[in-house]
């Protein structure tokens, strides 16, 4: 067995960050203030290109696509800092099972529509050495279609050398529980930061759970 996580809404419930920032880019090109009931069905689980791609129309080299997502990463970025000391942190209880995942020696990583910039702040500013090696995180590069295509969740089995038919895939939003279904992974755990019980059952999620901190739990889904 091995297991999979998002990580924006997954392993840290960011979504008031994440929807902070969005509002703040799409306001600075467009002069439009979007209302976060707009936004969440285009930001939460999507690369940063299909959400700018929607709302700001227009033909994009790919270096002018590539720093608009550097600047909305960037303002998303400081507003962790912002938030350094209050909602940027850890999920409760995660630290825990990450632990026990390692000393049990059952392989994981991450799969996330975040773009290596982020990864690299989230990896060095949260610590996550602790637990994963930086080369078998698989992010949102450009090389990969969005969620909820499967390529991302499969392509980070093979960088564990896992059977993605043998993965727990921990997930969050809506194209992510989806992508984890499509790749035919052994079982999908919904995570309600962003979405509730019932929309998390509704989308296939096989299992539920608000946060971390029921580690017994955890440990027999895995």
């Amino acid at each position: 067995m091995s297991v999979i996580f998002d990580f924006n809404g997954t392993i840290i419930f960011d979504k008031v960050i994440v929807e902070e920032s969005w509002q703040q880019f799409f306001y600075n090109h467009t002069g439009v203030k979007y209302t976060t009931q707009q936004l969440n069905q285009y930001i939460h689980g999507f690369n940063p290109d299909v959400t700018i791609k929607h709302f700001i129309k227009g033909n994009f080299t790919k270096e002018q696509l590539q720093d608009l997502i550097d600047e909305k990463e960037s303002i998303y970025r400081q507003l962790c800092q912002k938030h350094q000391n209050g909602i940027y942190k850890l999920a409760s209880g995660i630290e825990k099972f990450f632990d026990e995942l390692k000393k049990r020696n059952i392989s994981f990583t991450i799969a996330t529509a975040a773009p290596k910039s982020n990864v690299d702040f989230f990896y060095d500013s949260l610590k996550l050495d602790r637990w994963f090696k930086k080369d078998d995180i698989v992010c949102s590069d450009h090389s990969l279609p969005s969620k909820p295509n499967p390529e991302i969740y499969l392509r980070a089995a093979k960088k564990i050398n896992a059977d993605i038919k043998e993965c727990v895939i921990f997930e969050d939003a809506k194209s992510g529980i989806q992508a984890a279904i499509n790749a035919k992974a052994k079982t999908v755990v919904g995570v309600s930061s962003l979405l509730s019980k019932k929309q998390l059952q509704q989308l296939g999620a096989d299992i539920i759970i608000e946060n971390y901190q029921d580690l017994d739990l955890l440990l027999k889904i895995v």
